[in-house]
């Protein structure tokens, strides 16, 4: 485990990736401890950082196909960070355990990825009206029609062979 004792030392600013290169490459989520600075006299917020190494597969892969698209050179510190998933949090650990925080990301992610497909698919980005009465009675039309599009779906994956 990393904390900010070995991370921070004697007011010295973090360094995550210093940090990063000293945590095991086990999969199981690991916690770093630093502590934010607030502003001149203020004291220093607690915070959590969730760390957990990605799968191999996972790891660089697109930030180099982003890099040479882009045709630039990583830095090979976003190389490291690559490595990892972190989530930063500011909730005690005393009925927070990294694992329920990284499930509650999992299922935010999967909100995310609903609402980018309604973005995508039914076109709720842009609301074609100007009033809030007039703009709820579309984006509510528009939600009702993605959710018989979804029922309708789960019973046609259902009853095909």
């Amino acid at each position: 485990m990393c904390d900010s004792r070995r991370c921070q030392g004697g007011g010295k600013p973090f360094d995550l990736i210093a940090c990063l290169r000293r945590l095991p490459t086990a999969m199981r989520p690991r916690e770093v401890t630093p502590r934010a600075a607030a502003g001149r006299g203020e004291a220093a917020l607690p915070l959590r950082l969730i760390v957990q190494c990605k799968a191999p597969e996972a790891t660089g892969l697109a930030l180099r196909r982003a890099a040479i698209k882009k045709g630039k050179k990583l830095d090979p510190r976003s190389l490291i960070a690559a490595e990892f998933l972190i989530l930063g949090t500011s909730l005690p650990k005393k009925g927070y355990t990294a694992k329920h925080i990284l499930a509650v990301y999992r299922l935010r992610w999967q909100i995310e990825l609903a609402f980018k497909r309604l973005k995508s698919l039914l076109h709720i980005n842009r609301l074609p009206a100007w009033t809030e009465r007039t703009s709820r009675s579309w984006l509510y039309a528009h939600l009702i029609l993605a959710l018989l599009c979804d029922d309708l779906s789960q019973d046609f994956l259902e009853s095909s062979p």
